[in-house]
């Protein structure tokens, strides 16, 4: 059995109820509904808002995250769609206690596994840094599967940066005081809220962190993508070559809209508008929309 991506029980039980608390108090503010159903790699956890019969748009968070990314989006965007956030297996939400390996077809497995045990045939999809690449992936395997492509951050389009892990190991052996200097990196050009730094303290502090390296997609998967594309990434990314992504997905893909953030780093937060207004006028039924 693989070892638990949770560095001691205790640890997972902190995480847990730190999500717990954070989805109880959205609950209180909006209609929330979550469920647990089972896939290819077990259980995933999703939230659920919006009309059963609107349009899906699946939202997929990055690693060292869950759902809760998602929660100051969510109420906007279920106006229009029928909105799913699943928490990725293997990382530090409420689904299987497994990573998932990405140098495998396990990513597609899953994401299809969970397209039919929700009844879904197709799916608009925004996706954070991991969570994007897993949109992508899923898209140049099953492209029939996928809608539209709103993508934050997301890796797979040029290599990461060997440099942030030399500058991010060092810092978190020196205990909160590292873990924050790291966030900081990753957060660079917003202001976090305090439930957002108290998670990801937590994560720092209890999380194994992935390690495996985010495959690069080749110039042949990504011609496979025909759907509508939105990429946002921030110009002082310091996880991800922002810049050269932007540039690869323009050359392959002309008629993708693709931005480079100025001032922003790797975590791109508060483009609630952006992403309705992409979303609404793309893919099947968007006049109804």
């Amino acid at each position: 059995m693989a070892p638990s991506v949770f560095k001691s029980e205790e640890g997972r039980q902190a995480i847990v109820a730190c999500y717990e608390r954070i989805l109880g108090e959205a609950s209180a503010r909006f209609s929330l509904r979550r469920r647990v159903v089972g896939t290819a790699l077990g259980k995933t956890h999703v939230l659920e808002a919006g009309r059963e019969g609107a349009p899906a748009l699946l939202l997929l968070h990055g690693t060292a995250s869950n759902s809760a990314t998602w929660l100051a989006d969510i109420p906007v965007w279920a106006g229009h769609f029928r909105v799913i956030a699943a928490d990725i297996p293997g990382e530090p939400g409420l689904s299987e206690d497994r990573r998932i390996t990405l140098a495998s077809s396990e990513t597609e497995g899953w994401l299809v596994s969970l397209l039919d045990a929700l009844g879904l045939s197709s799916v608009r999809i925004v996706g954070m840094s991991l969570g994007g690449w897993m949109g992508l992936r899923l898209a140049t395997r099953h492209p029939e599967r996928v809608d539209a492509l709103s993508l934050l951050s997301a890796a797979g389009l040029a290599p990461q940066r060997v440099s942030f892990l030399f500058r991010a190991l060092p810092l978190t052996l020196l205990g909160d005081w590292g873990l924050k200097r790291v966030n900081r990196i990753v957060c660079r050009g917003i202001e976090m809220h305090h439930d957002v730094e108290e998670f990801m303290l937590l994560a720092g502090r209890h999380f194994r962190p992935l390690l495996e390296p985010i495959p690069v997609l080749t110039d042949a998967e990504l011609a496979r993508l025909t759907m509508p594309i939105q990429f946002l990434a921030g110009e002082k990314d310091a996880l991800l070559h922002a810049r050269a992504s932007v540039e690869r997905l323009k050359r392959l893909l002309p008629r993708a809209e693709a931005h480079l953030l100025p001032g922003c780093g790797h975590a791109v937060l508060g483009k609630t508008s952006e992403i309705l207004e992409f979303q609404r006028r793309s893919g099947p039924r968007a006049a109804q929309l």
